[in-house]
């Protein structure tokens, strides 16, 4: 279960204040696909708090201080009108290489071609979690000088399809309070399955698409379906296997 957790990862950027080194807020998750890694969160993530790629610092896991190194960068096109729920994904691709050379925690992530579920199956009150890093929850480490994001795991339940194209809807039913869902933009959404045997059951946590807005007072929050981020990376994997 920890593992399946640290997937999640906060978006943390470093800057020169001799005080707080660290500074960033809103969610992420780290998955493999093919041969590759890729870092997902949502874009209005890094458009929205001005983030610089160069100084953004993702961690492979809890207890690592060196962060994740980025070789490619993939984002979906806007249209002329602006942009589409679906089209708020954000990808870096991890220099495998590099992390090995350099890593000093193990790197952990979902694969997605192994296990992955799509939203289309998902029925109206079917359970599910998100997991990420609600910006109320961080605080200050002043001995350490740093600011420290708390990871959350919110359950809800599934509602339906979202009138925006690739998005759902769930309700989030959790004990944990909020005053609003800053900071959960780019969590991974599970789908939570049952597996039953003769004597007990256990629960199963499959990835099933990505947060990227949600309000306090209804309760509602729309994700993206993982089909489009695996849409995206098949066609990115493809494209370099024909060079």
């Amino acid at each position: 279960m920890i593992l399946f957790e640290e997937i999640s990862r906060p978006v943390i950027y470093e800057h020169d204040d001799v005080d707080f080194s660290y500074w960033g807020k809103g969610s992420s998750f780290v998955i493999a696909s093919s041969s590759f890694y890729y870092w997902v969160t949502a874009f209005h993530v890094i458009e929205n708090t001005g983030g610089n790629i160069n100084t953004l610092r993702i961690f492979p896991s809890d207890n690592s201080q060196i962060s994740l190194p980025f070789d490619e960068k993939y984002i979906v096109n806007r249209k002329i009108d602006g942009r589409e729920d679906f089209d708020d994904i954000f990808i870096l691709r991890l220099n495998l290489h590099e992390f090995d050379e350099s890593g000093d925690a193990p790197l952990v992530a979902y694969d997605i071609n192994s296990n992955w579920l799509d939203t289309e199956q998902l029925a109206s009150g079917d359970e599910l979690c998100v997991i990420g890093y609600p910006s109320e929850s961080n605080f200050i480490d002043y001995d350490n000088r740093k600011i420290c994001s708390t990871r959350s795991v919110l359950r809800a339940i599934y509602k339906g399809k979202s009138t925006s194209e690739n998005c759902h809807e769930l309700i989030f039913s959790t004990s944990i309070n909020l005053n609003d869902y800053d900071g959960l933009s780019g969590s991974p959404v599970f789908y939570i399955k049952q597996q039953r045997n003769s004597d007990s059951s256990t629960n199963l946590p499959i990835l099933a698409g990505m947060l990227i807005r949600g309000t306090v007072s209804s309760k509602v929050g729309h994700f993206i379906s993982l089909r489009v981020i695996k849409d995206i990376l098949s066609i990115v994997e493809n494209t370099a296997d024909s060079c």
